[in-house]
């Protein structure tokens, strides 16, 4: 189910009431020149609903790509509201700066959002997803627990498509959904909703939740909701794909370096992997 026990409490701003000036307080920490959110849950969906924008919630691997992906870079740099989906992110930057950083999965995030009453009842989603199955189980599941949505509202974009990000800024213009939920691996999903960002004409919310809706509606492996509940979903996934237990180990120990040798600072540019 989407409930969530931290998301109990309702939000009462409307779309049209949505002002950049009527934030919920929060703190930020600015690791590898992004500036991610550090509050609760509750108050990043709040804070997203109330603003609007690109929320991007960026898992250990990605944030990688900040030394070779100028786009992304410039993405995450831009985006209304980053999220650490990563538990050890916030082990190494308590290591590094003595300061906590609050982890908040993007499976987290998207139960919040889908439990508050207004987003079923009142306020309309508009999907992008990968492949016509992820579009199918999110349709099914979504309607199964009250969400009026149509297949005119869940999009496909195929990974290897071009000229489709107009089409889509066009539909959604059409539309004028409160909420776009981008569901795509990678780092295309940041830059997709930084140009719908840039060039729609009003202010949607753009979440970019990556494989978390996958794991909601049962297109991926789901996340036992004890490893949900105590941070361990990365235990799950090594779990259940051992394969990947290596290039993990290969990815923690270069997001370590990372932070230890930029802290706040955003890595240098390079053009190849294979430059130092």
């Amino acid at each position: 189910m989407f409930s969530l026990a931290a998301c109990s409490s309702k939000v009462s701003n409307d779309m049209a009431d949505r002002d950049p000036n009527l934030t919920v307080p929060a703190t930020h920490e600015r690791i590898l020149g992004v500036s991610f959110f550090n509050g609760s849950v509750r108050d990043a969906v709040e804070r997203a609903r109330q603003t609007g924008g690109l929320i991007a919630i960026p898992a250990s691997p990605a944030l990688l790509k900040l030394k070779y992906e100028e786009e992304y870079r410039l993405a995450l740099q831009r985006a209304d509201l980053v999220l650490a989906d990563s538990e050890f992110l916030a082990l190494l930057w308590r290591l590094v700066s003595g300061r906590r950083l609050k982890k908040i999965s993007g499976i987290s995030y998207l139960k919040c959002l889908l439990a508050d009453s207004d987003v079923r009842e009142k306020e309309k989603l508009f999907l992008i997803v990968a492949s016509n199955a992820a579009k199918n189980k999110a349709i099914n599941s979504l309607r199964e627990r009250g969400f009026p949505i149509d297949p005119g509202d869940c999009n496909v974009l195929e990974p290897a498509a071009h000229g489709q990000e107009h089409a889509l800024l066009f539909e959604i213009e059409k539309l004028r959904p409160q909420h776009v939920i981008i569901a795509l691996a990678g780092t295309a999903q940041e830059k997709l909703g930084l140009y719908l960002r840039d060039f729609l004409l009003y202010r949607p919310s753009i979440h970019c939740v990556g494989a978390a809706l996958g794991f909601l509606t049962g297109i991926e492996q789901p996340i036992p909701e004890w490893a949900e509940r105590f941070h361990l979903g990365w235990l799950s996934r090594l779990m259940s794909q051992p394969r990947m237990f290596f290039p993990r180990i290969g990815i923690a120990f270069a997001l370590a370096a990372m932070i230890f040798k930029y802290r706040s600072e955003m890595p240098r540019l390079k053009t190849r992997w294979a430059d130092v």
